[in-house]
Formats: structure tokens, sequence, C-alpha cells
């Protein structure tokens, strides 16, 4: 079963299920989504501070912006 997480409304603590997150990283990702709106794109996730190239690879075929994919 392969779930996609959506990013644009995950909590803390499912976006810490992720590889490679952890609380620290989760918690900056909805930080980020607090202060600028959600996610319109699975790349605008780099815009969080410490998501590098690294990190997305990782998460980008784990995490949608849609609803019900």
């Amino acid at each position: 079963l392969n779930v996609l997480l959506i990013v644009k409304s995950a909590s803390v603590d499912l976006l810490d299920t992720l590889p490679g997150i952890g609380p620290a990283l989760a918690g900056a990702i909805v930080s980020y989504r607090e202060e600028n709106g959600p996610f319109r794109s699975i790349a605008e996730v780099t815009g969080v501070p410490k998501i590098g190239p690294a990190a997305y690879e990782k998460i980008r075929d784990l995490v949608t912006v849609a609803e019900g994919q």
C-alpha cells in the first residue's frame, strides 16, 4: 500500500515519519506553510530552510499537494 502524504496539510507528527525529516524539519515545514500558505507544488518544499536537494529527493515521491491522490 502506497499512501502519499499531503504536505500542504499534514501534521508535524505525520511529516516526521518521512525519511530524513525528523521533528525539527517537520516543524519547519509546518511553520513555512503557516507563514506562506499551502504548498502549490512539491518542489516548493525546497523553500523550507534546511531542506535541500538531497532531502527533497528522499521525500518527493512520498508526498503530494493534491487531495485524493
